[in-house]
């Protein structure tokens, strides 16, 4: 697993290697023995250091390391990473429902043939785009230490969930890439592809441990809080319209009043010049108004940009004169247990003692899950359990008990990764319903 050479100049190469789906791949560590420092004589060499490293896991998370290594390159913050044709098998099907141990009638073979994925089987489908997505330059981090934050899964409205046979793609961007106090945190956001249509959207976000300064390198692209501004007086519509940033429609029909309800729509992108110092802001959007039939029409549009600032006016505008507008509705109580009572059906599982089965099926053969040598390198207490398999075998038990057996009630899943799993470990989920979204409950 491990190996090195000295070269006459004092360069040592260390090679530390993992073998997925049996082909070897390499993870060249350059140092330098320097005599004329005799307390600590060998440096790490740390010159293209991030570059060798995302290169040795374009070999370990592609059958053909070109494809990765392909984005590696990549600076433009637009730029779109891609998968396609995602060939989706029932046995893979079988076996991740296996490895996460979710048993539902569902996701098994019935007289017409159908066989459904779970939900998170789609970051499976995207997980190559996912990979490209974590390699560019940038996102300039050592991906030995990289952590994964957080991820999502949202159903579109009117979609149907993946299923045997379909074939996919996928496409994502990297919308934020900020420097924090103790790394550099990205945030991709995506969409899973059935025949051209959106079917799934994807988000998560990764952390890379470390101390960073490239702020001339960092962004965050988001939409912002919608909200909802009341306007009481004359003085409340003359203050928006002398706003340069608002821009009234022509020939709409609709002017404003007293007591006009406005609706504001806008996406933001913020590029850094420091942690709180912002070298340009872009805000864009709509601006809706209520009519006497009670539907919005669009009056207005938000054009916005400035160069360096240290906030945004036409956010502070909504916050000091308007009101978020809230989708969901949180309970008083704090919510209640969906949890049966009783042992009959328990909520505790165990963590696998090996993640082999759940790199295999899920293509994340990143080495600190299964190789001792490359945990301990990262400087992690073991090989930890993939996040994403926590995230599975959790998510089986909102199934089973707040969508009562019916997989298909699960329209968004979402989960914060705050701590490691380790092999063997008794975990138990709980699960409370909090509130209401758009009807739906809020677990």
């Amino acid at each position: 697993a491990l190996d090195f050479a000295v070269e006459a100049d004092g360069t040592i190469r260390f090679n530390m290697y993992s073998a997925p789906r049996g082909s070897v791949c390499t993870l060249e560590l350059v140092f330098r023995y320097q005599a004329q420092m005799p307390y600590a004589p060998i440096h790490e060499v740390m010159e293209g250091r991030n570059e060798r490293i995302k290169r040795f896991y374009a070999q370990v998370w592609f059958e053909d390391s070109s494809e990765g290594e392909s984005v590696i390159g990549v600076t433009d913050p637009e730029f779109e990473f891609t998968h396609t044709n995602e060939l989706i098998r029932k046995e893979d099907i079988r076996q991740f429902c296996l490895v996460v141990g979710n048993q539902s009638d569902r996701y098994v073979e019935h007289t017409d043939g159908v066989v459904f994925a779970p939900m998170d089987f789609a970051g499976r489908a995207c997980w190559p785009m996912t990979c490209k997505s974590i390699l560019p330059k940038i996102v300039d981090g050592d991906v030995l230490n990289l952590v994964h934050m957080s991820n999502g899964f949202r159903i579109l409205d009117g979609a149907e969930p993946l299923r045997a046979g379909d074939v996919v793609e996928s496409k994502a961007k990297i919308v934020e890439v900020t420097n924090e106090e103790s790394g550099k945190r990205s945030r991709i956001k995506g969409h899973v592809y059935r025949n051209g249509k959106p079917v799934v959207e994807i988000t998560t976000s990764f952390f890379y441990r470390g101390s960073f300064t490239d702020f001339a390198n960092t962004y965050r692209n988001i939409d912002e809080q919608p909200s909802r501004v009341t306007l009481q007086s004359t003085k409340d519509i003359a203050v928006l319209k002398s706003k340069e940033w608002y821009v009234p429609l022509e020939g709409t029909g609709h002017e404003l009043h007293p007591e006009s309800i406005l609706e504001f729509r806008l996406s933001s992108r913020y590029r850094f010049k420091s942690r709180t110092v912002y070298s340009n802001i872009v805000t864009s959007g709509r601006v809706m108004m209520q009519v006497s039939t009670k539907e919005y029409v669009h009056i207005a549009d938000v054009v916005y940009e400035c160069g360096e600032s240290y906030g945004n006016p036409v956010v502070e505008y909504l916050k000091r004169h308007g009101q978020p507008i809230a989708d969901s509705y949180y309970f008083e109580n704090g919510g209640y247990s969906v949890m049966p009572h009783g042992s009959e059906f328990s909520s505790i599982t165990h963590s696998p003692g090996t993640n082999e089965a759940y790199s295999n099926i899920s293509s994340d053969h990143n080495p600190i899950h299964t190789n001792a040598y490359f945990a301990d390198y990262a400087d992690l207490p073991g090989t930890i359990t993939h996040g994403m398999w926590t995230s599975a075998s959790t998510r089986k038990f909102v199934e089973t008990f707040a969508a009562d057996n019916h997989p298909e009630r699960v329209k968004a899943y979402e989960v914060e990764f705050i701590g490691m799993v380790l092999p063997n470990d008794q975990l138990e989920t709980k699960l409370s319903h909090v509130g209401m979204k758009d009807g739906r409950k809020l677990i």
